[in-house]
This record gives C-alpha cells, sequence and structure tokens, in this order.
C-alpha cells in the first residue's frame, strides 16, 4: 500500500476537520423549551421581576436565559432602549412560535399519556366575564386537568390578537343574532348616568368609554352622531368597573350591559332624548381547525356550564 507523506496526512486530517466544521455550520441551533418558557413569561408579565418570581427564578437566570435564545437566534428580542418593556419584531414572531413549540411539547407527552389532558390554552374575554364568572369555572376545570396552563387576556384588547398561535377561544360582545360562535346569554344595551348628578343634562355630553373596539363605545358613538348630538370623551378605561365607577361619580354618562346596573346608576330613555340601543349576544368562539385538544376540552366544559340552558350564572 502505497504510504502517505507527512504532508499529506496533514492536509487530508485538515480536508476531514474542515468539511466537519462544514457539516456543524449547516445545522440550525436547537431552541431549548425552558428558554421559550422564560420568553412567554417575560412577554405575559412584561417585567423581569415578575417573570422570575413567576417561573421561581432570580432575575438573573432569567436575564440570562433571554440573552441566551439571543444568542441562539442570532437577534435581539427585546428593545432595551426603552424605558418600558417592548419586544422587537422578531422577538414577537419568536414568541408565537415559542407557543406552538410548547403547544406541541405537551400535547406529545398526552398522546403517549392518553389518560392524561396537558398542555396550554389562551382565551379572550371581555373584563366581566375574567373577572366575575371565569375564575371558579376555571378553577373547577383546572381541577380536573391540572397539567393545563391557562392564560386569559381580559378586556378589549385581545380583538386585536389573532386566532391560532394568540388566541385559542374567545367570548367576546357581537350584535344579536350576528355570531359564528356559540350565544353564552343576551343581553340589553342600555344608556345610563349617575342617580345623584344631572350629567346627561351638559353639552357637550361627556362621555366615559372602554377603548377602541368595544361594541358599547362604538353603538354610544354611532348613536350620538345619528341624532346630532354633541359629545366629547371625558373618562376612558380597559376596565368596565373603573368606567361604570366614573359614571356613578357623575363624571360623564356611558353605555353598559343592562345586568351591570346599580342602585347608583339611572338608566336614560328616549324621554330623556337617549334612543334605544340594540340587543347584543355574548359568545364563545374557537379558533375551528386550529384549536388543540386542550382548547377543546375547555371548550366544551365552558359550554356546559355557561351555554343557554347550561346553567349561566
Amino acid at each position: 500500500m502505497e504510504q502517505l507523506g507527512e504532508a499529506t496526512v496533514a492536509e487530508t486530517i485538515q480536508k476531514i476537520g474542515s468539511a466537519k466544521d462544514r457539516r456543524a455550520s449547516l445545522r440550525s441551533p436547537l431552541l431549548e423549551l425552558d428558554l421559550l418558557r422564560t420568553l412567554i413569561a417575560v412577554h405575559q408579565h412584561a417585567s423581569f421581576t415578575e417573570a422570575a418570581h413567576a417561573l421561581n427564578k432570580t432575575q438573573a437566570a432569567v436575564s440570562i436565559q433571554i440573552r441566551r435564545l439571543e444568542e441562539l437566534a442570532g437577534v435581539s428580542l427585546i428593545d432595551r432602549g426603552r424605558r418600558t418593556l417592548r419586544f422587537t419584531d422578531d422577538g414577537e414572531s419568536l414568541l408565537a412560535f415559542g407557543r406552538k413549540m410548547l403547544t406541541l411539547n405537551d400535547e406529545a407527552l398526552a398522546s403517549v399519556r392518553p389518560d392524561q389532558i396537558a398542555g396550554s390554552v389562551r382565551l379572550g374575554a371581555v373584563t366581566y366575564y375574567a373577572v366575575h364568572i371565569l375564575p371558579p369555572l376555571l378553577a373547577e376545570f383546572s381541577g380536573r386537568y391540572p397539567a393545563v396552563r391557562i392564560e386569559v387576556l381580559p378586556g378589549v384588547s385581545f380583538r386585536e390578537a389573532a386566532f391560532g398561535a394568540d388566541l385559542d377561544l374567545v367570548i367576546a360582545l357581537e350584535p344579536a343574532g350576528t355570531t359564528a360562535g356559540t350565544v353564552l346569554v343576551r343581553e340589553r344595551a342600555v344608556w345610563v348616568t349617575s342617580a345623584r348628578h344631572q350629567t346627561h343634562r351638559a353639552e357637550p355630553l361627556p362621555l366615559a368609554v372602554l377603548p377602541e373596539g368595544s361594541l358599547l363605545r362604538k353603538w354610544a358613538i354611532e348613536s350620538l352622531e345619528h341624532h346630532h348630538r354633541a359629545w366629547r370623551i371625558a373618562y376612558i378605561s380597559a376596565n368596565a368597573s373603573a368606567m361604570r365607577a366614573a359614571i356613578e361619580a357623575g363624571l360623564a354618562v356611558g353605555v353598559i350591559r343592562a345586568g351591570s346596573m346599580t342602585d347608583e346608576l339611572r338608566e336614560l330613555t328616549e324621554e330623556d332624548g337617549f334612543p334605544a340601543l340594540p340587543l347584543f349576544d355574548i359568545a364563545l368562539t374557537d379558533a375551528g381547525a386550529g384549536l388543540g385538544r386542550v382548547g377543546v376540552a375547555l371548550r366544551d366544559f365552558l359550554l356546559q356550564k355557561l351555554a343557554w340552558g347550561g346553567g349561566h350564572p
């Protein structure tokens, strides 16, 4: 057999090493699920400190994990030049994939343990449901399925999110008879003012409203515009209870659910110059084909508890 010289041997070793390096460079780094879980917690709590508390980690550990994830991804995930915590576009993109990966991880484990439902589900809900109706029901659901992680987005801001990567289920107000989901209850929208003040006589009319995206806000403004009534927004809150308190104090008038009336409020009728408003449905809608096993379990549970004839509180 022909003997290789020292130079030839060295060249061969170098070629083999270069080939290994090229193959290694072609392999993408593996994203660690624990790092993605930390990223999601930081986004959910909008704070490194709160995320660390929720994960039972130190703040330094959370910062290190985010840095490690940025190194693996090769991009900045959080804009550190701002006073408030804000994700970059790359961070938002990786966040969406991270949620999918964690869900797939949970579903993969559940597939080999068919007796156990595990994973995460995101639910957007109007404030009244998020605060007053859902907590005891979700506690009962968690008792049945302790391996399920539930995230609730309250208010109307969840309307900006999309089904699939962002939301699995939504409980929202829809004009009566228009929803593609399941009606939980039908209610009446009413104009209200303080029982102790004459705020409704002010010109221009001061309004207390929820943020953009609220159906009741939309109806209030459209009604005033249609009847050529001068108005101004005097108070905005994402919390329906806070908005109602402002109306009770005489700061403004507003539109609320008839079921939210209190002794401190008075309904305004056509005799007061406020035309009747439409009926609306509070409906549960899901992501359809994109709804995973965990989402199906929560949807069916909530429909059993809340849908018409199903024991709505």
